[in-house]
């Protein structure tokens, strides 16, 4: 995924190297006379990797360390939709098949740290073998399942490897295998779901390949004995002390205080068995203070591995004894340099006595330097909430500035799914975001599979050294619907970080599930950090081109799209430059580096992308990046510049040749960021500039902006608005808080005026100067203003032969006759046209979709006063009897158009409007409107964007919804309502309150006349027989929806055709339709079909 550096550089990679119990300082290896004037080595942050193969289980005492010369990674089946198509038929497997599945290949040197499978209930025979190569030597080639039953023996041995009996429904390979060269790891055949986390070492030095001839038999039975005692080397001097509390209602005991340096190396507790329930387990807290600064405040019962009260845990750094009288412990290593005290609080409401604590220590000198500012060492820290999930945002694990490393997770999941998978909520995939990078370095493919089980721990609650799903409840317990608590450590695949690190776990398939959810992360950190910008290229802009000599012969695209994780729904536009020739630029560098980390943003369609990467014409290695997403294109990786060709250097010339025969090479965007001596980050980020309103002003505003600059790294924006000029930058006027330079708002009412000002961030909370000023006002949904006054028309298309279009414009109070055709051929026969502004001239337009073998789709495009000539915007959408729509589905103020094939396959298409066509038919859903279910499109969130419903009808009546995110529509079906649009009843969308959101309305027709109202509050609709209209639309009369008065509210309107051909409409009044008034006397007579109406 980066760097092969020549294995020369890896000897003169410089850096201090922290040991622990000692720490040993090397001064930096000189190889040239620029790297000689690089600054005081003695301040140098570590950068060695921290302990490698089976050191890593050796040397738990080093914990603390923070190695800048590592980065975790993973290669998983994860959706590149961003779906839960995360395995099933492995459509993501494999990076490349032309010999079995490659499932992972490095550059450079790095360490498999964790491999998981699940299929077939956790049976991986179907996968055949597995091979891994490192640095060209295979290393394992044998059966998967062969392997993890541990048919290879030692050290391919429980609990180094685990078949699904053994880690509930997940088989795992934990052995640690370095490599200097290179890695992949490939299948027999696609293996479904999978991952493999490995760490990426900045050079070779010190790592030696593994060899599976070592048996390691010390580290196999120091794991076997995990849970029982601390796995550890004993530290000289070591002393306990022991406390028995009684720890009052609302209060807290002290239960040790230390002077260092020290370490705590255990801390135990017993709470009396009477009282160990999960709710005091819960409510009392651990809290421990580090040199004057709180660094811990966990719930008990989280901290120890058992979140639904107290179990059997058995995990390598913590444990539960849950026999009477049994102790809960934990081994972390927790260094501090003068002072350290451990408090046990009382949350609970009542008075816990008799709680007994035993708390080692021992001495250790090296800490007082290791734990400086600048030091190689971080605090024992943990991050514990606990809150209801937000729908649509990941539950946040971990959100931690400065620099650390992640090295475990005790989670507790209450779901609130009442029925059907009420489980649901371990579909969710970790998505983990390392200095700020907007592409996950890890991406997983459910929760179970983050705890490396499987199919929902199908064998049953377990405790593992390294996971373990401690609890599982159905309605028992104190638990209301279903609930889970499971702990994963990551000790050899920690997640090490320089600046920021945001650690997130989804609810559910699309976060979308609702649940309270509960977290402890375990992590090592200090406030400061070890990376600094010095450069930013924006390859699109020319002045920034030629600032930076940048060379290439590359073409330049335009780049609408997102990157993955969490902020998938938001999309981001830039320029990209595609080149399979040589690019050259010159970048600035802190000559105080320790090497230069240089991140691209890039687009990528196309994986495998490689390029030879020189500085100063000194061959560095090969960039190679073997992901790629057709969907998602946007990509942040990075290649890092040895030390040995950027230390003393204030700037270097950077050269990239593609490989040949491989895909072009991408950039947008090329930033420098040099590794330097521990620092507090005191500078506030620059400006935000080029802010403007884009895309659709129906339901929500849409902003954007250029990406602002900062000495670190800007982490986010605050976004502020008000209803009068002048924006206050104040916390009543902060609307939103976004990771990307992008922000919707919304719902809004029609016709509000907003303005907005953005202010940057960066990782240390410090805020940069806002924004200029900009404003817009928000529209109603127009779905057949033909003339573009805001009010909806009332459009009559004959079909048939003669194939005319008339309209009869609203002034308000009725539709005005006009005799003559707007268009006198479109729409022939049984073709079926819609309405929809297609190129965002605030008009709509008509379309007509052919459909049946032919398939094509022509639009006739509004002037105000006729419609032009009919012209073919698609010659192969909405086939044979698909069901097709129109909506603005990606918020750009343009209707596209989508198609419903319904039946067994319950596709969705959709194809967007460029203006002037619609391009491709694209996939977006592949589950919905099932058999003959009746779809259609609104926006139900009031994000701007259209969202697709299906309603059931019939005896259940129940609507289901999925949003869009721009790019897919997201859920799998989500139930907003359980009882509307019985049996024949018509049911249509539409903002009928004028909240911003769209609502769903049901017509009875027949003899009664009814109209029935269910309004959106964006994640349901929320009323259940609510009647708004008594006596509307009736017999066969043909009813829709639209803004007839242009006050932002959906009117209802009916069309009795026949002879009579009159029109209707009640005015909405925001909770009621009124009476019912005749608009037209003579308009869609016989069988012509007017619009707005239900399709």
């Amino acid at each position: 995924m980066r760097l092969r550096r020549p294995s020369w550089l890896g000897a003169a990679a410089a850096a201090l190297v922290m040991t622990v119990p000692t720490a040993a300082v090397a001064a930096p290896r000189a190889v040239t006379d620029a790297a000689a004037a690089v600054a005081d080595p003695a301040v140098a942050v570590a950068a060695d990797k921290g302990p490698t193969g089976w050191d890593t289980y050796r040397r738990l005492d080093r914990l603390p360390e923070l190695s800048v010369g590592t980065r975790t990674r993973q290669f998983s089946s994860f959706a590149r939709d961003g779906s839960n198509d995360d395995g099933f038929v492995g459509t993501y497997s494999c990076l490349s098949q032309a010999s079995g599945c490659v499932l992972a290949e490095d550059r450079g040197a790095g360490e498999v740290q964790s491999i998981w499978f699940t299929r077939d209930e956790g049976n991986v025979s179907a996968t055949g073998w597995i091979r891994i190569e490192l640095d060209g030597v295979v290393v394992v080639d044998t059966g998967l399942q062969n392997l993890v039953d541990g048919g290879l023996g030692s050290p391919f041995v429980a609990p180094l490897v685990s078949n699904a009996d053994q880690t509930s429904g997940g088989v795992t390979v934990k052995v640690p295998m370095p490599y200097r060269d290179s890695m992949r790891i490939i299948t027999e055949h696609n293996p479904l779901f999978y991952h493999v986390t490995f760490r990426e070492f900045d050079d070779a030095t010190g790592v030696v390949r593994f060899d599976p001839a070592d048996r390691a038999t010390d580290v196999v039975d120091l794991l076997r004995a995990a849970g029982t005692r601390d796995p550890k080397p004993s530290q000289p001097g070591a002393t306990t002390a022991t406390a028995t509390v009684n720890v009052p209602a609302g209060g807290q005991a002290s239960v040790a205080t230390l002077t260092g340096p020290r370490a705590v190396t255990a801390l135990r507790l017993q709470v009396p068995d009477g009282m160990a329930t999960e709710s005091t387990l819960s409510g009392l807290r651990l809290r421990i203070s580090f040199d004057g600064r709180t660094t811990v405040d966990s719930p008990v019962g989280e901290f120890f591995g058992g979140g639904l009260g107290e179990r059997r845990v058995r995990s390598l750094m913590f444990g539960m004894d849950n026999a009477p009288g049994g102790w809960y412990s934990a081994w972390w290593p927790m260094p501090f340099r003068s002072t350290a005290t451990v408090v046990v609080a009382n949350t609970t409401g009542v008075a816990v006595n008799g709680v007994r604590a035993e708390v080692t220590s021992a001495p250790g000198t090296q800490w007082t330097d290791a734990l400086a500012a600048v030091g190689p060492a971080g605090y024992f820290t943990t991050q514990s909430r606990r809150a209801e999930a937000v729908g649509g945002r990941d539950w946040i694990v971990a959100d931690q500035s400065g620099r650390g490393r992640f090295v475990g997770i005790s989670q507790t999941m209450r779901g609130h799914i009442t029925g059907g998978n009420t489980r649901n909520y371990l579909e969710g995939d970790e998505r983990v975001h390392v200095d700020g990078q907007p592409t996950p370095h890890i991406y997983g493919t459910g929760t179970e599979d983050f705890y490396e089980s499987g199919w929902y721990f199908n064998r049953g609650e377990y405790s593992g050294v390294f996971t373990g799903n401690t609890a599982h409840l159905f309605r028992s317990g104190g638990c209301v619907d279903e609930c889970d608590a499971a702990y994963r450590l990551m000790i050899g695949d920690a997640v090490s970080y320089g600046t920021e690190l945001r650690f997130g776990i989804e609810h559910g398939p699309a976060n979308d599930m609702a649940a309270e959810y509960g977290s402890t992360a375990f992590l090592y950190t200090q406030p400061t950090v070890t990376s600094r910008r010095t450069d930013t290229i924006v390859t699109g802009d020319a002045t920034s081109r030629t600032s930076h000599a940048y060379t290439d012969s590359a073409t330049q695209h335009t780049l609408t799209s997102s990157f993955e994780g969490d902020d998938d729904d938001s999309t981001e536009t830039g320029q990209v430059r595609s080149t399979t020739a040589a690019v050259g630029f010159r970048i600035s560098i802190d000559p105080a580096n320790q090497g230069v980390r240089l991140r691209r943003h890039a687009d990528q369609f196309s994986g495998y992308q490689q390029a030879a990467v020189s500085v100063d014409g000194v061959p560095a290695g090969v960039w190679s990046q073997p992901l790629g997403n057709a969907r998602q294109r946007w990509l942040a990786d990075e290649f890092v510049l040895p030390v040995a060709l950027t230390a003393g250097k204030s700037m270097v010339t950077v050269t990239l040749t593609p490989a040949a025969g491989a895909p072009a090479w991408t950039a947008a965007r090329y930033q420098a960021d040099s590794v330097v001596v521990p620092f507090t980050d005191v500078t506030a980020p620059g400006a935000v500039t080029g802010l403007a309103l884009t895309g659709g002003r129906v339901h929500a505003l849409s902003l954007s902006w250029l990406p602002s600059s900062d000495d670190v790294g800007v982490t986010g924006y605050r976004v502020y608005s008000s209803r009068t000029p002048g924006v206050a930058i104040t916390s009543a006027n902060m609307v939103a808080t976004t990771r990307v330079a992008s922000f919707r708002h919304g719902p809004l009412p029609a016709g509000q005026t907003r303005y907005y000002r953005v202010v940057a961030v960066d990782v240390a909370g410090n805020a940069g100067t806002p924004s200029a000023e900009v404003s817009a006002t928000t529209r109603a949904r127009n779905v057949s203003d033909a003339n573009g006054d805001r009010r909806d028309d009332a459009i009559d298309f004959t079909r048939g032969a003669s194939a005319d279009v008339f309209t009869a414009l609203s002034d308000g109070t009725r539709f005005v006759p006009d005799s003559r055709p707007w268009n006198d051929f479109f729409a022939m026969d049984g073709e079926i046209p819609l309405t929809g502004d297609v190129n965002g001239d605030g008009r709509a337009d008509i379309i007509t979709f052919v459909r049946g073998g032919a398939a094509d789709v022509y639009v006739a495009l509004s002037t105000g006063s006729g419609y032009s000539a009919g012209v073919k915007w698609h010659d192969f959408f909405a086939v044979g009897a698909e069901i097709p729509a129109v909506g603005d589905v990606n918020g750009d103020g343009r209707a596209d158009i989508i198609t419903f094939t319904r039946g067994d396959a319950a596709d969705v298409y959709v194809a967007l409007s460029t203006g002037s066509g619609f391009g491709p038919g694209i996939k977006w859903h592949d589950h919905f409107a099932v058999g003959t279910e009746l779809p259609t499109v609104g926006d139900f969130n009031g994000d701007g964007r259209d969202d697709i419903v299906t309603f059931t009808q019939g005896s259940t009546g129940d609507a289901f919804v999925s949003l869009s995110d721009g790019t897919r529509f997201v859920e799998d079906g989500w139930k907003w309502h359980d009882n509307f649009a019985i049996g024949t009843e018509l049911p249509a969308v539409g903002d009928v309150n004028g909240d911003g959101r769209d609502d769903i309305v049901a017509f009875t027709r027949g003899g009664t006349g009814d109209v029935f109202v269910s309004l959106s509050d964006g994640t349901r609709f929320v009323q259940n027989t609510w009647k708004w209209h008594e006596y509307f639309a009736v017999g066969a009369e043909l009813p829709g929806l639209g803004d007839f008065n242009g006050d932002g509210r959906m009117d209802v309107v009916t069309f009795t055709r026949g002879t009579t051909a009159d029109v209707y409409v009640a005015l909405s009044t925001g909770s009621r339709f009124g009476s019912r008034v005749r608009w037209h006397d003579q308009f869609a007579p016989g069988t012509d079909l007017p619009r707005p109406s239900v399709p």
